[in-house]
């Protein structure tokens, strides 16, 4: 079956422009109550219309230099739908100079007031240079756990999308023909933090978008192209040159960004008791977005911004896509892309196992795979939740991180639970010797069926002191989160974090390893042993700085197994000198 190409928009406040008006500026403090003036915005049909307005006053908004001047918009239709989402952006005159745009709106207001951003702000809105904007990220260890305890999509909307003191600013979600993140879910809740709220509607992209670009024209800042499109609606408030400003509050406040700048057309206004919304269609890029800040977005007509390619199979079918280029964003999207895809394909909730695999290309042939298998009835959310991990941890990075070149996304599903706990670990004898290969008995049971027994041997090193070591047993993951809490690494530089990534083991695996207590530390790259004195020196000198480790791993062995499997045990074996043999005799 075709796949159809759709449009994913995200819409702002406000939309318009007549070119004929003025761009001198209007003082703030010429706003006098009373004054009136016009709004342009775009409605049904595309056409940009004048709206009547009157000023109402100065207020605050709670933040330094944040004042916003309120404006009722006096016509029948606006009576109807007030502030419409898409309006956001819409430039607002007094006396035909430009004050500046329309661009904030409350839900289930019984009156169209909104607040309008001073284009004199708005002019300060400028690139910068580059630099991190990537939230303080967990430990690789903290990650895990909160994968196997199912609570990874909380941790990564806490850790990307932290709730604003300022409260969410509504930007309804206009979707076609693809499913929205579910309620309860951390799709959805990133979202609400973020201000999106879901609402019906939108178009699929138009190359016949065409028209000049000036205020009160109709844009859509994309974020993600290809089998679909979802992009953000504004309006454009100025246009200087090469230079456009819009939006007049953040789109998300991203900073210094590169994002695909659109011309949109509305095709028709949805008036809703919450959030009136419209509808419209994408033409192709016309520049490209460059700084999102308080005071609004500034774009650039004519320039570009590089895309990551990212593809998500699921089971036998493959979509393709390009993201914006952003450390925050494009784990995001990464995840939705995700979740959505299987939502086109099959399920999105239920009980169900999927096998999920997370492959993030650099150049020079550096790749980061990881693999992760999830059986749960939120399966699908929380494969997408560790797909947004894997890209936001990478991307975290305090080393500097090269541009990614590609994410590939491997999905497979079965409806159902197929997984296993592990019950109890046997083994062959609790007394060994050095050089003896010892049989483990996993005693396992899985979902909804009868208790199977798995063997692993595992071999005692030759040469091994006498004395107590412990054999621990668990599933993959598991181990893979109680390795990086015992023996935490220390990466000298990217590569380093890549290896890391490349070695975690998934829950398809069960992990036999013996360990013995032993005192080292953490260096750049691994752990290394010493001496108790000389790690109460190294203690007494760099303090909560040193990274110990209380236990080393003398032996491990793993089997793969078809399905995922949770449970750990540790328990203590005794080594003896000599041979099993001879101590028969």
């Amino acid at each position: 079956m075709k796949w159809m190409k759709l449009l994913l928009a995200i819409l702002g406040l406000v939309t318009g422009g007549i070119n004929a008006w003025a761009i001198d500026g209007f003082d703030l403090a010429e706003a006098i109550p009373g004054q009136t003036g016009v709004c342009i915005t775009e409605m049904d049909g595309g056409e940009r219309v004048e709206i009547p307005l009157t000023v109402l006053g100065t207020v605050g908004s709670g933040r330094p230099d944040g004042e916003i001047v309120l404006v009722r918009l006096d016509h029948a239709r606006m009576r109807e739908t007030g502030i419409i989402a898409g309006m956001s952006g819409s430039p607002v005159y007094i006396d035909g100079k430009l004050l500046g745009a329309l661009a904030y709106g409350w839900a289930f207001a019984s009156e169209p007031i909104g607040g309008v951003t001073p284009f004199v702000r708005m002019l300060e809105v400028e690139p910068s240079p580059p630099a991190s904007v990537v939230a303080s990220r967990p430990q690789l260890s903290e990650i895990l756990a909160a994968a196997r305890g199912g609570t990874l999509g909380q941790l990564v909307v806490d850790w990307l999308v932290p709730e604003s003191s300022e409260g969410p600013r509504a930007l309804p979600l206009a979707v076609a023909g693809w499913q929205t993140p579910s309620g309860g879910t951390w799709l959805a809740e990133s979202g609400r933090r973020l201000g999106w709220v879901a609402a019906a509607g939108g178009g699929q992209s138009d190359t016949r978008v065409t028209g000049a670009i000036g205020p009160g024209s109709m844009i859509a800042a994309v974020m993600v192209d290809g089998d679909v499109t979802l992009a953000a609606g504004g309006t454009v408030t100025e246009v200087r040159g090469d230079r456009l400003w819009a939006f007049g509050h953040p789109f998300l406040g991203a900073g210094s960004i590169a994002m695909p700048l659109a011309r949109a057309e509305v095709v028709a206004v949805l008036p809703n008791l919450m959030n009136s919304f419209k509808f419209f269609t994408i033409g192709e890029p016309i520049g490209a977005i460059v700084a999102d800040r308080r005071d609004g977005i500034l774009g650039r007509l004519g320039a570009e911004a590089p895309m990551v390619p990212i593809s998500v199979t699921v089971n036998d079918r493959k979509y393709s896509y390009r993201s914006v280029r952003h450390p925050l964003l494009l784990p995001l999207l990464t995840g939705y892309l995700s979740q959505a895809s299987q939502g086109v394909s099959g399920r999105s909730f239920g009980d169900q196992t999927v096998a999920v695999q997370v492959s993030v290309r650099y150049p020079g042939n550096q790749t980061a795979t990881v693999s992760a298998t999830v059986a749960s009835s939120q399966a699908a959310a929380e494969a997408s939740a560790f797909s947004t991990a894997v890209v936001a941890y990478l991307e975290g990075s305090t080393f500097e991180v090269p541009d990614i070149e590609s994410i590939a996304i491997s999905l497979e599903t079965i409806e159902g639970l197929e997984t296993a706990t592990i019950l109890d670990i046997v083994p062959e004898r609790r007394v060994v010797h050095p050089g003896d290969e010892l049989a483990v008995h996993f005693r396992l049971r899985p979902h909804r069926g009868a208790e199977i027994i798995h063997t692993v041997k595992v071999r005692v090193p030759e040469g091994i002191p006498e004395g107590r070591i412990d054999l621990v047993g668990a599933d993959g993951a598991a181990w893979t989160a109680y390795d990086l809490q015992m023996r935490p690494l220390r990466p000298a530089n990217f590569a380093d974090e890549v290896r890391l990534v490349n070695s975690l083991d998934g829950a398809t695996s069960l992990v036999a390893v013996l360990e013995r207590r032993d005192v080292g530390v953490a260096v750049a790259g691994g752990t290394v042993s010493a001496p108790p004195s000389v790690v109460i020196q190294m203690q007494a000198a760099l303090g909560p700085n040193l990274d110990t480790v209380a236990y080393s791993v003398v032996a491990k062995v793993e089997a793969k197994m078809s399905f995922p499997i949770s449970g750990a045990q540790r328990i203590p074996l005794t080594v003896r000198a000599g041979s099993r043999e001879s101590e028969t005799r």
